[in-house]
């Protein structure tokens, strides 16, 4: 388990105190954490639901998931490649490439996005030279614990 499942930090910039995960309030401050803590945990909770939906074939469910995350957790390049690899799925061959060059930009290198970038510029442009961006590759991504454990 790591220290973001453990305890919560407060989120009162002046306290910052560490809590124990689960406490109602802060013990430096008072202020309410329960709904922070809540907050704070969701991102990994819809990664993982994105990716059980891609398992599953749901391929836009999953894309609504990854794309929260992004939303949320704007650095994690995990959920960019999730939401590339779904994008390319469903068609949408132009967000594909678009977070998959993020990705790049936030983590030069990252096998992934360079992967998925090198099919959207295959011959013919389909973006699917040999896989099907399906459900099948969803073991692309790896699964968080944590929000934001894909950031770069």
């Amino acid at each position: 388990m790591t220290a973001a499942t453990t305890s919560v930090r407060c989120p009162v910039v002046l306290c910052r105190r560490e809590n124990a995960y689960g406490a109602e309030v802060c013990a430096g401050c008072r202020t309410p954490l329960s709904g922070y803590a809540r907050l704070h945990v969701h991102p990994a909770h819809l990664f993982n639901r994105g990716l059980a939906a891609a398992r599953e074939g749901s391929l836009a469910a999953a894309r609504d998931c990854f794309a929260a995350v992004v939303h949320w957790c704007p650095g994690d390049t995990e959920a960019r490649n999730a939401l590339a690899l779904a994008g390319l799925g469903l068609g949408d061959h132009d967000e594909a490439r678009r977070q998959w060059t993020e990705v790049l930009a936030r983590r030069p290198g990252d096998p992934k996005a360079t992967r998925g970038l090198a099919r959207l510029a295959a011959p013919g442009g389909t973006g699917d030279p040999g896989g099907t961006g399906g459900p099948d590759e969803v073991d692309e991504v790896d699964e968080v614990s944590e929000p934001g454990a894909g950031s770069g």
